[in-house]
């Protein structure tokens, strides 16, 4: 495609360098392109959900090209000109949540012999509610991320339009106004009142603050006297590129309209400022997220074996990673289990009343070709021996030794050790067992005497490298004997009040810089989440510390309602790093 920053680059460094080349003809064409292509796209994206729907065929309206999947074509206009040239899109995107649900759903039943319908579950189970109002919702659709959970935890959500609001509050065209603090604010009691009367029959609901696409459109209606057509077209025009001819346009409408129904200019520029280019929900869209985010919230307080094996299987999907998904499943009392060569199957399952067993898909490098290998050379009978998985199974040395790494044959007979077990395997390999050239078992000569076995932080280490998580312990655990006492865990900063200076420690899970000034960071400890606030300023200076996977950091307590951040002071790396053991996550 053309290189049009290259284009205006040259055009303006030829007018700034020389202005009296501009009048020479070569020159002034080079000009007259660059203005004319000045805001044009200067790259192709494809819409992953985005579908055209029209009577005419579109080679006939629109350029078009054939995509990288056989059979699909993209048209090279977005969404604003689709909707300038009135055809019909429609957006068919998938949730990986109704994968889970369903996936979930079936486990009960296979597991019970009763399977749950979910469309006549107790809607006000208290229980349910109590959990989402702590914020205890890892893993739950919508409401998961750290900046839900500080919400839902002020919000303390008690029926499905409560979750609705929720979920709809934590999206960029809310917070622009700092319209979140504010429904909060209002929500715990601060008195507030409308900026004019006629705000009420939209904003009523949501206390005053915009919350849905939909009231943009009744307040232009009720306010600004659009129809609702150019109410809607109102809207819209705010997220366009280049719209600000348009929007001044609107505004000034808007201004005429609100002056014919007796609303002072001040006030109609008050509740037109309201109005935002950032997304938001439209309220059935968020109604429908509330009642599946619900449903998620039953799922995990009475099935929490199905609701996590479903969760890993759909993985990658939502906003934590496995190991954070599987310290969350341990807090809740289930076991999550290494893969095993002889017990696990392709994805994960549940097993007996509490135990969920890693999938063989889930160690490195093991696809679902290799795992089907595995599995159906283990037909014939479970694998005695490392020498009848090297002789049988004929998997690639390398897949056999993330096998071995990972602790899936740590079930075999003659592996109890898996350094031995590791040269068992390059062993068996030089003898030309597990190549497919040797149809009887064979044996693998011991390891040597003097070859010491890993210990706990090696074992663990190489969990992390392999399988992106440790299934029965937390990296923390190999970093707590070095710390300081004076280093809390999440569970002791639980006591700390407003205002305390602590020092905590852990693994950093997410990094977020929304549309607020801060840095929002979360660490994982062996006990649980600890979220943190870091500014601008104290970014810029500790950013290379806070970039690593594991941090030490000092901060200021800061407490409201039911909610904890620590502001962020200074911080230093951890010793013990996953930075160069990286597996199946991406540690950040």
């Amino acid at each position: 495609m053309v290189n049009y920053d290259g284009l205006i680059l040259a055009a303006t460094l030829a007018r700034r360098l020389d202005l009296a080349c501009a009048d020479r003809p070569g020159w002034r064409d080079l000009l007259s392109l660059s203005e004319q292509l000045a805001g044009f796209p200067k790259g192709l994206a494809q819409h992953p959900g985005g579908m055209l729907v029209s009577s005419t065929p579109l080679t006939d309206l629109a350029p078009v090209q054939p995509s990288a999947i056989a059979g699909r074509y993209v048209a090279h206009w977005d969404k604003d000109s689709v909707d300038d040239a009135g055809v019909l899109k429609i957006d068919l995107l998938a949730l990986g949540a109704l994968s889970q649900m369903q996936q979930a759903v079936r486990l009960v039943r296979d597991r019970t012999g009763k399977e749950p319908d979910l469309s006549r579950i107790d809607y006000r189970d208290p229980g349910v509610f109590d959990d989402l109002g702590r914020g205890d919702t890892v893993g739950v659709f919508q409401v998961e991320s750290a900046a839900q959970m500080q919400t839902i935890v002020r919000r303390r959500p008690r029926n499905i339009y409560d979750l609705a609001l929720e979920v709809a509050a934590v999206r960029p065209g809310v917070g622009a106004n700092d319209g979140v603090a504010e429904f909060l604010r209002r929500r715990e009691g601060m008195p507030w009142n409308y900026d004019h009367p006629l705000e009420q029959p939209a904003l009523e609901r949501s206390l005053g603050v915009i919350m849905f696409q939909d009231q943009v459109v009744q307040l232009g209606m009720d306010v600004g006297g659009f129809t609702a057509a150019e109410a809607d077209r109102m809207r819209r025009t705010f997220g366009r590129r280049n719209g600000t001819a348009m929007v001044a346009s609107y505004r000034r409408k808007s201004l005429a309209g609100a002056g014919e129904r007796g609303v002072p200019e001040p006030v109609a520029e008050t509740v037109f400022g309201k109005f935002n280019p950032h997304y938001m929900f439209p309220e059935g869209h968020a109604l429908a997220f509330a009642f599946t985010a619900y449903q998620m919230a039953w799922l995990r307080r009475y099935h929490p074996l199905e609701f996590f094996v479903a969760l890993f299987n759909e993985q990658p999907m939502g906003f934590w990673d496995l190991d954070t998904l599987k310290q969350d499943a341990r807090r809740l009392g289930l076991r999550v289990a290494h893969p095993d060569v002889n017990l696990s199957e392709l994805l994960c399952a549940a097993e007996g009343e509490g135990t969920l067993r890693l999938g063989l898909t889930f160690v490195k490098g093991v696809n679902a070709r290799l795992g089907e290998t595995l599995l159906r050379a283990r037909e014939a009978g479970p694998f005695p021996d490392l020498a009848d998985l090297l002789a049988r199974s004929g998997l690639p040395r390398e897949v056999l030794e993330n096998l071995v790494r990972a602790g899936a044959v740590d079930g075999l007979g003659d592996c109890t050790a898996r350094r031995a077990a590791l040269w068992q395997v390059g062993d068996g390999y030089m003898s030309g067992a597990g190549r497919g050239q040797l149809a009887l078992p064979v044996a693998v000569s011991d390891a040597p005497a003097g070859l010491r076995e890993a210990d706990r932080a090696e074992r663990m280490l190489d969990e992390y490298a392999v399988l992106g998580l440790c299934p029965d312990g937390h990296v923390m655990e190999l970093a707590r004997p070095s710390l300081d006492q004076d280093v809390l865990t999440s569970d002791g900063l639980l006591g700390s009040a407003d205002g305390d200076t602590v020092r905590v420690a852990g693994r950093v899970v997410r990094r977020q810089r929304p549309l607020a000034a801060a840095v929002f960071l979360t660490l994982e400890d062996e006990f649980g989440l600890i979220p943190l606030a870091v500014w601008p300023a104290q970014w810029e200076r500790l950013k290379g510390a806070l970039r690593r996977s594991l941090v030490v950091v000092e901060g200021t307590v800061s407490r409201r309602d039911a909610t904890l951040n620590v502001a962020v002071r200074q911080a230093w790396p951890l010793a013990v790093d996953l930075d160069d053991q990286r597996g199946r996550q991406d540690w950040r």
